[in-house]
């Protein structure tokens, strides 16, 4: 389930009540919504949800293991992980659920996206060279860089103080 915590007191609320699993929510930009990812319909799906619990609906149809979602720092798309093909791959959605784009190749496993904070590019983790390294791209997929090189790398997370050049 997704519970908030209020920092001051620790008091918790329950956001979902559901006898799947639901797990993994990332905070839209406006703090009004929520998107995270539940297996209520059979295999892991993205599902959007307001900040208090409520109206939650499903955002993704499309591939049977979608997870991770991360909210755009815009409010405009999502990235998530999808199984396709026998392979994990980085897709962003539109938040209206239309708009779905598949931004890695067919090269190893892909994951872990995070967006950067002006929501122009994704660093993601991929094992395409056999190693698992961090990479980034434009938020289209375009103009690909590996940053890591030495392997063992899973989770990148960006600064809002970084700007990429």
């Amino acid at each position: 389930e997704i519970y908030m915590m209020e920092i001051k007191g620790g008091k918790t609320q329950r956001l979902t009540n559901h006898p799947a699993i639901d797990s993994s929510p990332s905070w839209s930009p406006d703090g009004r919504e929520i998107v995270f990812t539940s297996d209520r319909s059979g295999a892991p799906q993205i599902y959007l949800m307001d900040s208090e619990g409520g109206n939650i609906r499903r955002l993704t149809f499309e591939g049977n293991y979608n997870d991770s979602p991360n909210w755009s720092p815009r409010g405009d798309r999502i990235a998530f992980v999808s199984r396709y093909e026998g392979k994990f791959h980085i897709f962003t959605i539109h938040v209206t659920g239309q708009e779905l784009l598949k931004l890695t190749d067919s090269s190893g496993n892909n994951e872990n996206p995070c967006w950067s904070p002006d929501g122009l590019r994704l660093a993601f983790a991929s094992n395409r060279e056999g190693k698992w390294d961090i990479y980034v791209m434009n938020w289209d997929g375009s103009q690909l860089r590996k940053l890591t090189r030495t392997g063992g790398n899973i989770s990148p997370s960006w600064s809002p103080r970084l700007k990429f050049e």
